[in-house]
């Protein structure tokens, strides 16, 4: 399980280094890291906001896990077991944002604003902190993300 769970680390850390670049050179004045690139915050309900971040990238995970089986067969059980966890991410990520649509609804937020929302939650939280590399953040930020979009703990 603890290998399964490192390999969608792994996934979300690869999508998040691109996204963390992005954030580098979009602005290079120093800010103070947002509160959900700190430590792993206590578990609470998700924001709308963090629901259609979190569903987002679980839903890429699912779709990824469901696209290229072939990622998954050469490596085994541990390949089906890491299939199946994302595949169950995929349909939480689904979930989740479908409750971020339906939260926006009621207060006259169109989808469109709420995928931009979430995706403005991701991109906050995969920032690089001052003499972090993107590397590191990626792994940071993938880390920090899994746990709270899935409740999953690493300890």
């Amino acid at each position: 399980m603890k290998r399964t769970y490192m390999i969608a680390a792994a996934m979300v850390a690869s999508l998040s280094a691109g996204v963390a670049q992005a954030a580098t050179t979009e602005s290079a004045k120093p800010k103070a890291p947002p509160a959900a690139a700190q430590a792993a915050p206590a578990p609470a309900e998700l924001t709308s906001r963090e629901k259609a971040g979190c569903g987002a990238v679980l839903v890429i995970l699912g779709k990824v896990a469901t696209s290229y089986p072939q990622l998954f067969a050469q490596k085994g059980n541990d390949g089906r077991g890491a299939q199946f966890m994302l595949e169950a991410f995929g349909a939480k990520g689904r979930m989740m944002m479908d409750e971020a649509f339906e939260d926006g609804a009621e207060q006259g937020v169109k989808p469109t604003k709420v995928y931009e929302d979430g995706l403005g939650f991701l991109f906050e939280s995969v920032r690089p902190e001052p003499g972090e590399s993107n590397e590191a953040a990626g792994k940071r930020a993938a880390m920090a993300l899994l746990q709270r979009c899935t409740g999953i703990s690493t300890n």
